[in-house]
């Protein structure tokens, strides 16, 4: 054989050889076994739940960043999916109500089979010990081949991390995460029903002739106008200081607005835009302590509502829309009321002018704000 063939074959398997003692295949881990499902079911073929929740009383459950107390008392809701639609609706007697989509999405999923932390025993002694008797919540799931599942939910484990569960028909005692069971719990508790819309209106009404008295308190300084008692024309008050206000064009829409101003509506909000319905006492809206406080006053009553600091658009990445000067835009400002955790939005410009009146009366022509 040629001596350059056989040193290139013993090269070669050289190099094999290396590579396989490198690797050790026979030397490697055994792949981790994966835990167990409790069941595993087509989360599309799930067409009916029940779910029954006693829980503690005394005790509570947070659902959707909101807290309920527990009676103890038994709560029973029953969900079933239209399969002409494939939707699915909360159901009541002869009541059916549709699922509120935000809410529901993703729980037949959820539903579909959890993953078991730990197989506690093969049988259970004392089910009383671990609250599954009675259990705690019971779960009944049906495909749509008519097969059901039912199983319970019992206490939380010492560390509080899992719930002890079993599966009816299987006598093992099983842990499931906490967080996997208190969602479930809350289909009882906080059924994912669709909330009111807010309505489309106004923070109050008042006709704009019947406006005696505007205060505008404004970064610290309040300016009182006040109408000419049997007149029509308005004063100013900046501390000492009292002007005659000369009209700007905007002046008589403007009053109207302050007797009805309006909660504009917007995109993705049933009954009118809002930024957020518990938001109002967050620093980052300027409404508690309020940036700019509007009150009118009447012969009969006095209504206020708060201008806070400004919203900025931004586009679906959230990066801000900048005007061709390369500005960040602000469409509307955020507003709120007296006594009211929501957040509004209101114009920008009848904010603005509303700034303008304490920073620059209008008492004298011309007159700069817009």
């Amino acid at each position: 054989m040629n001596i350059r063939l056989t040193i290139l074959l013993v090269f070669v398997l050289a190099l094999f050889g290396a590579l396989a003692l490198w690797f050790k295949p026979w030397e490697q881990d055994a792949p981790r076994e994966e835990e167990p499902w409790a069941w595993r079911i087509d989360d599309d073929a799930i067409v009916h739940v029940e779910v029954i929740h006693r829980g503690q009383a005394g005790g509570s459950i947070e659902c959707s960043d909101e807290t309920f107390p527990l009676t103890g008392e038994v709560q029973t809701v029953a969900y079933d999916k239209d399969l002409g639609r494939g939707k699915w609706f909360i159901v009541e007697g002869d009541r059916r109500e549709e699922v509120y989509q935000q809410r529901w999405s993703g729980t037949p999923l959820l539903l579909s089979g959890p993953k078991v932390n730990r197989v506690l025993g093969t049988t259970i002694e004392n089910p009383a010990q671990y609250g599954l008797d009675p259990p705690e919540t019971v779960i009944v799931i049906t495909e749509e081949t008519g097969l059901s599942y039912e199983f319970w939910l019992g206490n939380l484990t010492p560390d509080e991390g899992y719930s002890y569960m079993r599966l009816v028909g299987d006598p093992q005692l099983l842990t499931v995460p906490e967080v996997w069971g208190r969602v479930v719990n809350c289909l009882a508790v906080s059924p994912p029903v669709i909330p009111p819309p807010i309505e489309l209106g106004y923070f109050y009404e008042e006709a704009f002739r019947d406006i005696q008295e505007l205060e505008i308190n404004h970064d610290g300084v309040t300016a009182t106008y006040a109408r000419e008692p049997g007149m029509r024309t308005w004063h100013v008050t900046i501390g000492d200081d009292r002007q005659a206000v000369v009209e700007p064009e905007w002046w008589l829409s403007q009053l109207q607005w302050f007797g009805q101003p309006g909660k504009p509506g917007g995109p993705d909000t049933p009954g009118g835009w809002h930024v957020d319905e518990e938001g109002a006492s967050d620093p980052q809206y300027g409404l508690q302590p309020a940036d700019t406080t509007v009150r009118i006053k009447t012969h009969e009553k006095t209504h206020e509502f708060y201008i806070g600091g400004g919203h900025i658009e931004v586009d679906q990445d959230g990066q801000p829309f900048l005007d061709d000067a390369g500005n960040t835009q602000v469409l509307v400002h955020y507003a709120g009321l007296p006594d009211d955790p929501i957040v509004y939005v209101v114009n920008r410009v009848r904010a603005e002018r509303t700034f303008c009146l304490v920073d620059e009366p209008p008492t004298e022509r011309p007159y700069n704000c817009p």
